[in-house]
């Protein structure tokens, strides 16, 4: 991790990573440096964008989700304040209820790979022993940020092609057909097996 992420807190997240790892069968190289070849991307290169950004201009609002926001004005209210805006883009979709509910902002995306709507921190919570609500709030944390991270790649059948080498199919399972940064995920991937290669090496 110093090699490759050296903007990340090492000695924070290689505890958190290990463990997580462990736990959810990122069992050789390939897994565990396709996994960081995702979240260094997803949660940034010093992994600490472990909590949605949702600082949307309303030009930006109204392009995104237009059906919502026909107009910049119509938007205005809404960007300015995050629980509003959250709330309502994120009402009655992925598991959530409607936007009084509070759903949109109470499981808005967290975690080196962001989950997010009430189904995704469900599933998380069933596989960890832990509510909806407990498992949102587990991954604010970097053991709950690597957990739900390694939890995503592996329920959605990443394990597979790591081994394979497909980076790009795990990216296209993480980020859908935007596929976005893909190069970067691949250089991040590749950077990653070759120093841990060259670490078991030196052990050897």
């Amino acid at each position: 991790m110093r090699i490759v992420c050296p903007e990340a807190d090492a000695s924070a997240w290689v505890p958190a990573l290990t463990a997580a790892f462990e736990k959810f069968g990122f069992s050789n190289d390939r897994r565990r440096a396709a996994a960081m070849g995702q979240f260094l991307v997803e949660a940034g290169p010093a992994l600490n964008r472990l909590v949605e950004d949702l600082d949307y201009s309303p030009a930006r609002a109204s392009e995104v989700w237009p059906a919502l926001f026909p107009t910049p004005q119509a938007a205005q209210p809404y960007t300015s304040d995050p629980r509003l805006f959250a709330d309502t883009v994120y009402a009655g979709i992925n598991g959530n209820r409607d936007a009084s509910s509070g759903d949109g902002y109470r499981f808005r995306g967290r975690g080196l790979i962001q989950l997010t709507g009430r189904n995704e921190y469900s599933a998380f919570g069933r596989a960890i022993g832990k509510t909806p609500e407990e498992a949102a709030d587990f991954c604010e944390t970097d053991e709950g940020a690597a957990y739900s991270g390694c939890w995503y790649l592996a329920s959605n059948d990443c394990l597979g092609f790591a081994d394979a080498w497909d980076i790009d199919e795990i990216t296209r399972r993480v980020n859908g057909a935007a596929m976005e940064a893909a190069g970067l995920r691949r250089q991040y991937s590749d950077e990653m097996v070759s120093q841990l290669r060259a670490f078991r090496a030196q052990l050897a």
